[in-house]
């Protein structure tokens, strides 16, 4: 389990919410080139500072749900790269 999975999973939010993380978590996963998945991390993003400006999660776990994001991203580009 990734670390954004992880993340998903321990914080209580709508489930409409969770699955559009989920998918937004998944593109980021499958993006084939660098600019790929910069974008989707890009739209992840927006979905996480969404939850920020509503104030609807507490800000630790917007900051775990960025944090989480940016590994995906990471792991995602390092795997690109070999």
């Amino acid at each position: 389990m990734s670390n954004i999975h992880a993340v998903l999973a321990s914080i209580s939010m709508p489930s409409e919410v969770l699955d559009l993380l989920r998918c937004r978590l998944t593109v980021i996963e499958k993006g084939l080139d660098t600019l790929s998945v910069h974008l989707a991390s890009e739209r992840a993003q927006g979905v996480v500072e969404a939850l920020e400006m509503l104030k609807v999660l507490k800000p630790v776990d917007i900051e775990s749900l960025y944090l989480a994001v940016e590994d995906a991203v990471q792991v995602r580009i390092k795997a690109l790269m070999l």
